[in-house]
């Protein structure tokens, strides 16, 4: 009954919100698609084999539609805390036989988790369309012959399991920053993300030019840096400056195994005291959503 119920709160948000995420995840890359046969691709002189040009265009369109995704729906989550009390159907979802716990984190998984997945599998399924074009639009038609398209779908499918799980614990590392956010809404309205942010802006401040400590600042730095090393590279080891040794393609061919030991390291990750820290930060910050739709009750 449990189950259902959440279920019900989930085909909710999706009911309510799927044309518009929808639209936010395909209308980049469709019209980027319209506008290959007019315009000119330039890739500054950089010559690489098909397959790798591919799955950099792949590589390149699921992020570009996940990072446009996520700064969409970030921006949206905190007035959510109170959308049934504006939209006036508070007291319809009370009179369902759920709790204010199940309501929030439906919302919350819905906006945070679901949305992302779902960016990063419908970016995938496009990068892979944008990559033919770009391949003819490049090299011809024939370039389409050139190109190992069972090495590029394994490695897309490798990719799109490690960020999907990577798009899971980056809400984790974010989840104290999203329900702050979202808690303030709910207390103070309108003003309570600007208020939320001059917070934390000043108290950094001053804890930084007056008693000479940066710990807002390095909390901060160290929550988004975990939250990128969470989504991808945990280990950093596509991010050093140190040159690469393998050839381009050799590492390509190895991606999948690349990929799960990177999904092992960020589970490991999650060890961190910071982690820990912000999760209790969450809980507190999600009780105080839970009272706040207590008292609308």
């Amino acid at each position: 009954m449990t189950s259902t119920r959440f279920m019900t709160l989930l085909q909710r948000e999706w009911m309510q919100h799927h044309k518009g995420w929808l639209i936010v995840m395909l209308t980049g890359p469709l019209l980027l698609l319209l506008a290959m046969p007019f315009g000119k691709v330039d890739l500054d002189g950089v010559e690489l084999p098909s397959t790798l040009l591919a799955a950099a265009v792949v590589a390149i369109t699921t992020l570009a539609v996940f990072g446009i995704t996520w700064l969409i729906t970030s921006f949206q989550l905190p007035g959510l805390a109170r959308r049934d009390s504006q939209d006036r159907s508070i007291e319809f979802w009370l009179s369902l036989p759920g709790s204010h716990t199940e309501s929030i984190a439906a919302t919350l998984l819905m906006h945070t988790v679901f949305v992302a997945v779902l960016a990063l599998a419908l970016g995938s399924a496009m990068g892979l369309v944008m990559a033919a074009a770009v391949l003819t639009k490049v090299m011809g038609f024939g370039a389409l012959a050139d190109v190992s398209w069972w090495s590029l779908g394994v490695a897309t499918v490798a990719g799109l399991l490690r960020l999907s799980l990577g798009a899971v614990l980056f809400s984790l590392w974010l989840a104290p920053i999203y329900l702050i956010m979202m808690a303030a809404a709910a207390w103070l309205k309108r003003a309570g993300v600007p208020v939320a942010i001059a917070v934390v802006v000043i108290a950094g401040n001053v804890l930084q030019k007056i008693y000479n400590n940066p710990i807002v600042w390095t909390l901060l730095e160290r929550q988004f840096d975990g939250a990128s090393r969470a989504l991808f590279d945990a280990g950093h080891t596509l991010r050093d400056d140190e040159p690469v040794k393998a050839e381009m393609m050799e590492m390509f061919n190895s991606f999948p195994a690349w990929a799960a030991e990177d999904a092992l390291k960020a589970i490991q990750n999650l060890a961190s005291p910071h982690f820990i820290g912000g999760l209790v930060v969450a809980a507190a910050c999600f009780g105080l959503l839970t009272l706040h739709r207590r008292s609308k009750h």
